[in-house]
């Protein structure tokens, strides 16, 4: 890699769930002995990444990611310092271990994945300068609340609006519905995703048709006993029930199945699937980063697919209903080869599918390229 400096310099590598400016090392550490000036990471141009962890008492600290795990080496004021090389851009996993245990480290990056607070670093893909932070007008994201009387609890979404969404107040917009992966909430795709600057930047050049974008959490709990449980399966209804009326009424959103989209990646890929061939009288368009697989695996248990891709019998009226209809993965993604056999599934009935495979694995770096294709798409033919 030879990462040049406006990417390594640009904001949106820094920003970051817990805060938007880079992350330094606050003076209160080790009785002030570390400034202001000292950070707690950085990314070179090759692709290394130097990396610190405050722990005078550690006896062996570790850090990386799996495969390439390496020594940190302990420093007289009590850091733990060392580099990890990485061979690939992106948004990428970062592994802390002390004395044997895995930990959050304070000094580096923290999102959410996986079901818990995770370190990671950003690697800039030169090809992906869309999502950079760049000197044009730049939409809203709001934290919305909502109740649901599917899942018994109060709800939350983020909600992405177009920068002229505040200004021209006549103008109704379209909703693109955009749900996370498995073990992620609503908080991913604008914090790991960054379809926020990934918008602002495609509308300042024209390429695509102003949209809202609703980011709820597709890991559902619903209480039915007065405890929370884990339930995916009711996450559909609680989007038709409870959160589409709820955007609805409260933003100038055009109240019409052509003007909604669903999609989502991983896990909110396999929902937005069923959900678009489900409600096709709902949703005009359909998103499916990491493809819909499960409708083609055979013996897949716990949905009824036979039912579900029924609708794909009648390539006419699916063809005319859901468009675009859209599907991307990353060329080292396991599941490819239940995507290739999408396309020949889709071919054989006639379906018109956008198919489209991107470099990398299950992660950002193709999600990103994924909702940067499928925002220039749709909402054409409205």
């Amino acid at each position: 890699m030879n990462i040049p400096k406006e990417f390594l310099d640009n904001q949106v590598f820094d920003a970051r769930p817990l805060g938007f400016n880079r992350q330094l090392i606050p003076g209160m550490i080790n009785g002030g002995k570390h400034g202001d000036t000292n950070i707690g990471y950085k990314v070179y141009p090759d692709g290394k990444v130097w990396v610190s962890l405050y722990g005078p008492t550690a006896k062996e600290v570790t850090a990386g990611y799996p495969g390439n795990m390496v020594n940190l080496e302990l420093q007289d004021d009590g850091m733990w310092t060392g580099t990890i090389q990485y061979d690939e851009p992106g948004q990428k996993q970062l592994i802390f271990e002390v004395d044997g245990v895995r930990i959050v480290n304070p000094l580096a990056p923290i999102s959410y994945g996986w079901g818990y607070a995770i370190n990671y670093i950003e690697i800039p893909d030169t090809d992906q300068d869309y999502l950079l932070i760049k000197d044009v007008p730049h939409g809203t994201v709001s934290q919305e609340y909502f109740f649901s009387t599917v899942t018994g609890e109060w709800e939350s979404c983020y909600v992405y609006t177009p920068p002229k969404y505040r200004d021209d107040l006549d103008t109704k917009y379209p909703v693109f519905y955009l749900q996370d992966g498995g073990g992620e909430n609503e908080t991913v795709w604008v914090h790991l995703g960054k379809i926020n600057f990934i918008m602002d930047n495609l509308l300042a050049e024209g390429k695509a048709v102003p949209f809202i974008v609703v980011m709820n959490n597709a890991m559902m709990q619903v209480n039915t006993d007065g405890n929370p449980h884990l339930d995916t399966s009711k996450y559909n209804d609680m989007l038709l029930t409870d959160c589409i009326p709820f955007i609805e009424s409260h933003y100038r959103a055009i109240p019409d199945k052509k003007a909604r989209a669903i999609g989502g990646l991983s896990m909110g890929s396999l929902l937005s699937g069923e959900m678009i061939m489900a409600h096709y009288d709902v949703f005009g368009s359909a998103g499916l980063f990491t493809g819909y697989t499960y409708p083609v695996i055979p013996g897949y248990e716990g949905r009824s697919q036979a039912e579900q891709i029924k609708v794909l019998d009648d390539a006419e009226t699916w063809n005319r209903e859901v468009n675009p209809f859209f599907g991307a993965i990353g060329d080292h993604e396991v599941s490819l080869p239940l995507f290739e056999k999408e396309r020949e599934y889709c071919k054989e009935k006639g379906i018109n599918y956008i198919q489209k495979i991107y470099p990398g694995y299950h992660e950002y770096r193709v999600w990103r390229a994924a909702f940067h294709d499928y925002a220039q798409i749709v909402f054409r033919n409205l």
